[in-house]
Formats: C-alpha cells, sequence, structure tokens
C-alpha cells in the first residue's frame, strides 16, 4: 500500500477536482492500480443521498410514495450507467470518482447485499451504507418536535448497526478488524444536511434549526469516534454545500429584498447558517483530532467550491 500521507494527500486534490472542476477530471490513480499499490483497499460510506449507490432502491421494508422513486426512473442515471441504479443523480456520484480513481469497485448498498439481491459482492471490496433522505440524528427526536416530514429512519446510528452487522463477514478477530479497518477509507457523510432540510421545508425558525446543530455534530462525533475504536484510521468527514443556493430555498424564500441575496444570487441568511454548521462541525474535528492523532480527518466543506461551480456553469450556458 502506498504511503499514508501521499494517499491522504492524494484523496484532498482528488476530492477538490471531483467536487469543483465542471470539466472531466483528472486522472489521479488509474483504477487499474494493483491492490498493493493502491491508497486504500476499500471504502466504507455511510450518508444520504449525495453517496447513496442504491439502498433506497433496495429498501424493500416499505412502499416508497412516488417522489421517493423518481431515482428509479429515467433521466437518473441516463449518462453513465444508462439506466436508472437508485442514485440521485444522471450519472455517477462523488463516491464513485473517488473508487474509480483509488482503484477499487463502485460501491454496492448494503441493503442490496443483505437482501440477496446482490450475490457477486466480495467482502474486501466495501460497502455502501448511505440512503437517501437520511439523517444524522433518529427520526424519533423530530417527531418528538412535530416535524412530520422525515423521509427514512436510516439514520446514521442504524448505519453503523449495519456496519456492524456486516463485520463478522469482513473480518473475523480484532486485529484482523483493526489491519483491515486501517487500511480502509471511511467516508462519514455528507449527513446531516437533510436534518435541517426537514424542519425548513415546513418553515421553521433559523433560531429553532440552529439549536439542532450541537446535536447533529454530536451525533456524528459519536459515529467517528466508534469507527477509530474499531479500527479506522483515514475518514473524511465533508460538510454541507450552502443551502442558500438551492433552488427549492430561492424559491420558497423568495423575497424582492435585493439586499438578501449575495453577488450569486443566493440567499446570505441560509449560507450563514451553512457556515456556523460547517464551522461547528470543523471545531468538533478538530478537538477529536488532538484527542486522538493517530488518524486522519479530512474536512470538506463544499460551500467554498459551490460559488466557483455556479460561475462556471454560468458561463458555459
Amino acid at each position: 500500500m502506498a504511503s499514508s500521507r501521499a494517499c491522504f494527500l492524494t484523496l484532498a486534490l482528488l476530492l477538490h477536482v471531483a467536487a469543483s472542476s465542471m470539466a472531466t477530471p483528472t486522472p489521479i490513480i488509474s483504477s487499474t492500480t494493483s491492490s498493493s499499490t493502491r491508497c486504500y483497499k476499500a471504502i466504507y460510506s455511510f450518508g444520504d443521498s449525495l453517496a447513496d449507490t442504491g439502498n433506497d432502491a433496495y429498501d424493500d421494508t416499505r412502499t416508497l410514495p412516488s417522489r421517493r422513486t423518481l431515482a428509479l426512473n429515467l433521466p437518473y442515471g441516463e449518462t453513465y450507467f444508462h439506466h436508472p441504479t437508485g442514485r440521485c443523480s444522471d450519472g455517477r456520484l462523488i463516491v464513485d470518482f473517488i473508487a474509480e480513481k483509488m482503484g477499487v469497485p463502485l460501491l454496492k448498498p448494503y441493503l442490496g447485499i443483505k437482501n440477496g439481491n446482490i450475490k457477486d459482492w466480495n467482502s474486501k471490496e466495501g460497502v455502501n451504507f448511505a440512503v437517501a433522505g437520511a439523517t444524522a440524528l433518529d427520526s424519533s427526536f423530530y417527531l418528538e418536535k412535530g416535524i412530520y416530514n422525515i423521509a427514512t429512519n436510516y439514520s446514521l446510528r442504524v448505519q453503523l448497526d449495519w456496519f456492524m452487522d456486516l463485520l463478522p463477514s469482513i473480518c473475523n478477530s480484532s486485529s484482523g478488524c483493526r489491519e483491515v479497518l486501517g487500511s480502509s477509507l471511511f467516508l462519514v457523510g455528507e449527513i446531516g444536511g437533510n436534518d435541517f432540510n426537514h424542519p425548513l421545508f415546513l418553515y421553521k425558525s433559523i433560531k429553532e434549526i440552529r439549536t439542532y446543530v450541537p446535536l447533529v455534530v454530536n451525533e456524528i462525533s459519536l459515529a467517528i469516534n466508534k469507527l477509530i475504536n474499531l479500527g479506522a484510521k483515514t475518514l473524511m468527514v465533508p460538510g454541507n454545500f450552502p443551502l442558500g443556493c438551492n433552488f427549492r430555498y430561492l424559491t420558497m424564500y423568495e423575497t424582492t429584498d435585493r439586499s438578501e441575496y449575495d453577488e450569486a444570487g443566493c440567499l446570505k441568511w441560509l449560507n450563514k447558517f451553512t457556515q456556523y454548521y460547517n464551522n461547528e462541525l470543523y471545531a468538533e474535528l478538530n478537538r477529536l483530532q488532538d484527542l486522538r492523532n493517530q488518524f486522519q480527518v479530512l474536512v470538506v466543506l463544499l460551500e467554498l467550491q459551490t460559488i466557483p461551480m455556479l460561475r462556471a456553469v454560468a458561463a458555459r450556458g
């Protein structure tokens, strides 16, 4: 396996390219990289629709309302896979690009493995536990507050439980697990965005929603600690992107007061909230880094890339 520092710097560069470039991503590590030289032997992913490679599609425990089945129909999946895969994209997700460039197979969804629909999963290739609509906090938290539009209860804690259930299939001893997990990359998120989306969709006050931030950050911190205790050494923890640039919020919270918008046409107050959340997450990750300096955390604050992306799209028509 390549050196830890070189792998980490490569991952940082790769994610920057995947998140900010509107052109064809620059090859960093060939997908034909041998298992003996590639940076990470496997990837384990937790999160929501930004990382879900099909768990929502393989959920056979409930009947999905029509708005939740959109990713099972074209045009979703048409530009790369040429058929819907359950990804909330017309092609690949950032997690797909990371897997490709790291030389590991595209991550298979846990529910497809668990339900027996996916039969070619290799225990050495990693797993995706992310589910579209997932929150960091359990749905019971929101139900108690009268927020009933939660899409799923496959929260971060539930996804970690899935990981623990699958762990005996990945490694069979404490030392073996530490070796396997220590040579793997963990993507913890993006998770937390839906914790704010659901109350925002109901026009809850931003003052109330700010009180959820410490709880969401704490839940992510607990997940990181649990993974480290099991043997994880390299974790990537994305921040949230600027909610004030989201088309749905630009429609919902439209105003004639031009002072409410920034130079890119995004809502200032919502982006200020996003920055507050990302700062709190960043501070917690720094605290963890100081306490447990044997692991590496790459913090990706996607809002830093969004304005250049918006301008690039506008420039290209």
